[in-house]
């Protein structure tokens, strides 16, 4: 398959991740606002569960398009394809059953609402019988934007574990960055402490970013330069390190953390407003920094060993 077909593969995930962040971010505030006992759980579970629905499509194309192994690729589309069928589908089903028990009404939650959960849950259903159904044309048709390497299976676990937890986490900020300009006060004083905390949002989508090129350039036989690459890790590195500890320091030492929660963030981290624990903070400073130093030692890690290894 053409290169050029591999870089349109990447621009649709990257775009798709974007509206995932979004979603994730609305999903995860109408779970949050039922989080104490789920006392309505069958009002307020549709909601959350239609939103985190994107991101399960988002993970359903990546794994479409990150399996080089044909056979696994074919099991794995087709369990999403029906996953999706049917998530969409009880979802779409339970949404209408509320509607009509005057459980939602109108324009509560916003103009749409609830006509956004009924369209991604018929999208979504859609996108899922279309794939049971032509499952061939969708393997024929996307690439893989990813090359197969030699790992420990261990290794591939739990990159692949902590793959999704970074992923969820990134994106949820992502939304919250994106939404931001609607609830923030940049006239407040402690606006100045939250700066780096948006520099951290943007730099952990800015890993993912980097990560996905540096994979569909190597695929489209067109690799990034050791030098370049070398040198984007090392500037993403110091970054988000020098980022993430001054964020730590102003947390454990000043004691500034929960001024700016409070006064400038309690819609972006509700878990840190409602129970006085400084969660986001310390997410936000410490996974871009594992992440980049987690990715780097595998690097370094398997660079050795294949160095090591005799020569056919």
């Amino acid at each position: 398959m053409s290169s050029k077909n591999k870089y349109v593969a990447f621009i649709i995930e990257m775009a798709l991740y974007v509206i995932a962040s979004l979603a994730f971010y609305g999903g995860f505030h109408y779970f949050m606002a039922d989080v104490d006992g789920f006392k309505h759980i069958l009002k307020v579970g549709p909601m959350f569960l239609t939103y985190f629905m994107v991101t399960y499509l988002l993970f359903a194309y990546y794994f479409l398009t990150h399996q080089p192994n044909e056979e696994k690729r074919a099991k794995t589309l087709k369990v999403n394809g029906f996953g999706l069928a049917i998530g969409g589908g009880l979802l779409f089903v339970l949404v209408v059953v509320n509607l009509l028990l005057g459980n939602y009404e109108f324009g509560y939650v916003s103009l749409i609402f609830p006509l956004d959960l009924i369209f991604i849950n018929v999208l979504i259903a859609a996108i899922g019988v279309f794939v049971i159904l032509e499952k061939s044309w969708v393997l024929e048709k996307t690439p893989v934007i990813c090359c197969e390497y030699s790992k420990p299976k261990w290794l591939v676990a739990l990159s692949r574990v902590l793959a999704f937890l970074y992923v969820w986490i990134a994106e949820y900020f992502l939304g919250a960055l994106l939404m931001c300009p609607t609830y923030i006060d940049f006239s407040a004083p402690s606006f100045g402490w939250t700066i780096p905390l948006y520099l951290l949002m943007l730099a952990m989508t800015a890993i993912l970013f980097w990560r996905e090129y540096y994979l569909v350039r190597e695929a489209a036989g067109k690799p990034i330069p050791k030098t370049n690459f070398e040198v984007t890790r090392t500037i993403l590195l110091g970054f988000v390190s020098t980022l993430g500890l001054y964020v730590l320091i102003a947390d454990f030492f000043l004691g500034e953390a929960t001024y700016y929660v409070s006064h400038n963030l309690q819609c972006i981290l509700p878990i840190d407003y409602m129970i006085s624990l400084n969660l986001g903070p310390r997410l936000l400073s410490l996974c871009p920094i594992i992440a980049l130093w987690f990715n780097f030692i595998v690097s370094m890690t398997l660079m050795k060993k294949k160095a090591e290894e005799p020569l056919s």
